[in-house]
This record gives C-alpha cells, structure tokens and sequence, in this order.
C-alpha cells in the first residue's frame, strides 16, 4: 500500500554563473577635415556603454561600445587637438539548457585603451572590455509532506531556512546636470568616464529604495588646447517598484551599468551632462524549507523512492575590495589626470577555499618641462576567500574606485570592490513515495533493551537500525538533542 504524500512547489530564479567575458576590440578613427595632421598621441580615454541585452533560448548576449576621446599634438606645431570614437563590442555566453525567459544582469569596464597614428590622418584605437553576467532562470521544485501518518511509520523531517531568489527586473533613469567650467577661463569638455557609487539600499515592503551618485571625471581643453581636469557629481534617488511586498528578510543585489552618456559645452562655456542608468536588480527572500529525507516503521517493511532537491540557496554576500601599486615614471610629479582601467576580478579553487585576482592600469596624464606625457603603469590585486569544497562564487556587483597618487613616492594605488555573492552547490536528498509493507510479527528471540554506546551514528540512526524511535531514546536516557560521545545509552525496542 502506498502511502499519500501532499506535494507543493516552490518557485525562484536559479542563478547560472555566466562568468567574465574578455574582449580586443580596434577601430580606425578618421581625423575630420579641418583638422591638422598628428604628430604624437598625448592620451586616450573611454567608457563603456551598455546599449543592449537579449535572452534566446540557450545564448545570452550583451551589446554596446566604447566612447573614446583622444588628445593629439599637431604635426603643424599648433595647440593641441582632440577627436572622439565610437568602437562597437558584443559578448556571448551559452547556458547550460534552454529556457525561452530568465533575466540577465550585466556589467561592463574598460580592461584597457591605446592608441597610435596609422598615417597623418588615421588613428588606430584597440580596446579591451571586460563583462560580466548573471542569469537567472525560473525554475520550480517539488517539496512532498506527509499528513496522515502511520503510528508505527517514523519520518526524519528537516527545516531549512533557504535564502532564494524570488523576483528581479531593472529600472531605466537619467541624470543631467549643468555647471560651469572650474577655475579661470573657459573650455571644451572632453574625455569624460563615469564611476557609478551606489552609497544606500534597502527593501521596504513592495519597493527597493536606493541611492547613490554618478561621478563623471572629465578632462577641460581651454581655447590655448591647455587640458585640466574637471569632475562633477550627479546624486541620484530612486524607488523600484516591487511584484510582492518583503519582510525583514528580503534583500536586493544591485547593478549599475551606465547605458547613455552625453555631454556638450555652449559658447558661454556651460557644460551640460547626461548620463543613462540602468538599475539591475535581483531580490533574495528566506524560505522555510521543510523536507522528508528518511523513514522506516517499527513493525513492517518500507519501500521509500529518493530524489534529489537542486537548489541553489545564497551562503552570503559579501565586498571585497582589490588593491595594488605601481610605480610611476621619475618624472611624472605633476598629474593633470588621473583614471583607472579594471580587469574583472577572477577565482579559481584552491584547497581551502578560492584564490581572488584582477589587474589594473592607470591612465595618467601629466606635465614635465618639456611638455605633456602620458604614463600606464599597472597593478595587481590577489587575496584569498575561505570556503569549503561545494560552494560556488559569482560576481554580483562591481564599483570600482579612482587610483590614488602617493604624494612623494612616485607611486599609484588602484583598488577595485565588488559583492561576491557565494552560494551552496551540494543538492538536498528528499523522499518522494513511500510503499508500506504488510506488518510482521514481532520476534520473540530480538531484545526488549539494547545497550550501546553513542558514537559517530545520530539519534535517528540508532533508533532506526534497532526498530525504536527518537523520542523513546530521549526519554531513556533524559536527553534534550545528541548525546555526547562515548554516553552509553539504553535503547528500549518498540
């Protein structure tokens, strides 16, 4: 006879490691007529544009470019002149099974930027670009419980509370801002990168408030082609509207990815900014987990079918932060500007845990007695994260912060954050039928009392291996949960 268990689904969104994509992307870059010849590059500088995303089936892509600006002296002699690019780039990963809907989370940086005359009127810009994606798939899985239950059918129920992901989205905004040129003197706003600084987040209810701000560095050219920096900060406020309302246990993960920029100067030399965020988002909830894992009676033989729960249950989340140094060139004392390029951190397994690593370089532009030069000294960052053999990373946030100079020590510090989010790859064994036996008469040579003593086998172990229950051994013995090692323990049989 079978006995009846009540199945129930849980619904979540099962995140697939996509992983890191590294791209080179070149372009040729035209000088405009009107323009003097080059002579020698001064500097490059891009941001990374998202302008797309798309789920099929079994492929995820992400499409966008770079916007790229270039300072030049003219073979000519004359002041110095800047040109801007556009380089396209596009990103591939292929998921484990098809899945006609899921949602996609996607950032991008700029891993690398040079650039070098082709001829007097060409320019040669190669690009590296660093992605990186989470998918998340809907997925369900089935609990069974049983609700009428033999007196003689002991049942090993276990509870977990499990971290799940429950729901994500992205939300679209723009920010503008207007200002006039810094210091003395007016000028063309040129090479413009923005880091995104998400300072506050929380769930409330229905919503996910945030805020942050856009911290866009640009480089000023003034009417004599004399650069500067110049840096401006767009705060930014925003509410997201939930599809349920969340308790104290709802936590958000959210990405920022920068999908617009523009930016002009009028002939009063005002300076006008706007910058396209997108907000990606993935909502976490704990959910009580309770499962059937085992069960044998006391009087007959069971016949149990075992399947196994493949969740994906968040351990923690957590920011790292990667640094490292370099040295600048003896001469670079005067920096005009100052950037950063990051590579997306990478892990690999390591026997406790996971090895964590990226690289940098920095963009300096800098003036020395003979004129203006450019430095692209790198870094490198590696730490290591405990964990243990089943747990898997992914990369679920990136806020890269600007390099910093050592005053005096003609060095440089770059430092990348970002949000590992690890999760527990082991599956959970959950029984899904249960066929009872005809029940067996007792026999009359098996003890009434058994005397053993506790060792590496569980309560539930011992009671099953010599036809008791839990509570009887409990009972027995005047125990509250385990018994210590080494106890020596009445086991009455049933």
């Amino acid at each position: 006879m079978e006995m009846q268990l009540k199945s129930t689904s849980i619904s979540y969104l099962e995140p697939v490691a996509a992983g890191s994509r590294n791209l080179e992307q070149t372009q040729q870059i035209r000088l405009p007529d009107g323009m003097p010849d080059v002579e020698r590059i001064i500097g490059c500088w891009g941001q990374t544009v998202l302008r797309s995303k798309e789920w099929r089936s079994d492929t995820l892509t992400a499409a966008g470019g770079v916007l790229v600006w270039v300072l030049y002296q003219p073979e000519d002699g004359s002041q110095l002149r800047a040109l801007d690019g556009w380089i396209s780039f596009q990103g591939k990963w292929d998921l484990p099974e098809n899945n006609e809907d899921g949602h996609m989370m996607v950032q991008s940086v700029l891993r690398s930027l040079d650039a070098r005359p082709v001829s007097p009127r060409k320019i040669l810009v190669r690009a590296g670009i660093g992605l990186n994606c989470l998918a998340l798939m809907p997925k369900q899985a089935e609990l069974y419980r049983a609700e009428q239950v033999p007196e003689d059918v002991q049942l090993l129920r276990k509870q977990y509370p499990l971290r799940l992901y429950t729901e994500a989205g992205e939300k679209s905004f723009a920010l503008e801002d207007s200002a006039a040129s810094q210091g003395d003197g007016q000028g063309k706003l040129i090479a413009c990168t923005v880091l995104t600084n998400l300072t506050d987040q929380r769930v409330v209810g229905d919503k996910i408030a945030f805020r942050g701000s856009a911290e866009v560095t640009g480089l000023l050219l003034d009417g004599e082609g004399k650069p500067r920096d110049q840096r401006f900060t767009l705060p930014f406020s925003q509410i997201i509207e939930l599809d349920r309302a969340y308790g104290n246990d709802g936590e958000a993960d959210i990405q920022l990815c920068v999908t617009n920029f523009e930016a002009e100067t009028d002939q009063e030399g005002e300076h006008r900014l706007r910058v396209g965020l997108t907000a990606q988002y993935a909502l976490s909830d704990v959910t009580m987990t309770e499962t059937l894992e085992d069960g044998y009676s006391t009087r007959r033989p069971l016949k149990m079918t075992w399947d196994t729960l493949e969740l994906t249950p968040i351990l923690e989340r957590r920011w790292e932060s990667l640094s490292g140094e370099a040295e600048l060139p003896e001469d670079a004392d005067n920096a005009i500007d100052l950037r950063g390029a990051w590579d997306i951190p990478t892990w690999e397994r390591t026997e406790d845990g996971f090895s964590l690593e990226t690289q940098g370089v920095a963009q300096m532009l800098y003036r020395t007695d003979q004129g203006l030069n450019g430095a692209h000294p790198h870094w490198e960052g590696k730490k290591e994260m405990a964990a243990d053999a089943q747990t898997k990373l992914a990369l679920t946030a990136l806020q890269p912060v600007l390099p910093q100079l050592s005053p005096g020590a003609g060095r440089v510090t770059g430092e990348c954050r970002f949000q590992v989010t690890s999760f527990a790859g082991a599956g959970i064994p959950v029984v899904t039928s249960i066929e009872l036996g005809e029940p067996e008469s007792r026999d009359a040579s098996r003890p009434s009392l058994i005397l053993c003593r506790a060792g590496e086998k569980s309560l539930w172990e011992l009671a099953k291996d010599n036809g008791s229950t839990v509570e009887t051994i409990r009972t027995a013995n005047k125990l509250e949960g385990e018994p210590e090692p080494g106890r020596m323990l009445l086991i009455p049989v049933v």
